[in-house]
């Protein structure tokens, strides 16, 4: 089964994430959508990304620290993965968001900003309160896996992503020939 999740802004601060998420992943589609849209702000801005990062996993996945949110943050090794991963290649976390392809430079479109989520018969029990989703990805032959895991309050959160790090196709680049 192939969802859609929609989501109309991004967050420009953590109360603002924190808001979003609260609206979007009440579903296991939704807490997968906010891990992207987490990375999408580590990239773009490392220190509201550190504390979106931080709301968007699972609470086994952070350490007391001062990077995040709350007196929390992501593991040390988790985040080393993460900035080795996007660094020199921050649009690839806008490589999730639908009409951001390689041929435009993973420019993200205009709101609201869309997201294909699959599930498979692999998938696991939503009742368990830990679910395997797919993210499709412009840049990838396939969409990537995100495991995530339902909190106390009902809030479906990311606790194993490294897939939706790895690779992507490099944006296409557009030559000049004025010659």
């Amino acid at each position: 089964m192939v969802e859609s999740v929609q989501i109309e802004t991004l967050a420009q601060s953590v109360e603002e994430f924190v808001t979003l998420r609260n609206e979007v992943a009440h579903t296991p589609y939704g807490g997968a959508v906010m891990m992207v849209v987490a990375l999408l702000a580590y990239a773009q801005d490392r220190e509201l990304g550190q504390q979106c990062l931080t709301v968007a996993v699972d609470r086994e996945r952070l350490q007391k620290g001062v990077k995040g949110y709350k007196g929390w943050q992501l593991r040390n090794a988790d985040l080393q993965r993460i900035r080795l991963q996007i660094s020199g290649k921050e649009y690839l976390p806008r490589s999730y968001f639908q009409g951001a392809t390689p041929e435009n430079g993973y420019q993200l479109p205009s709101p609201p900003f869309v997201f294909e989520i699959s599930e498979n018969p692999y998938s696991g029990d939503v009742a368990s309160g830990k679910y395997k989703v797919f993210v499709t990805s412009s840049g990838a032959p396939s969409p990537r896996p995100v495991t995530v895991q339902r909190n106390d309050k009902g809030v479906w959160k990311a606790f194993e992503w490294s897939s939706l790090i790895m690779g992507v196709q490099a944006p296409h680049e557009q030559i000049e020939d004025d010659l």
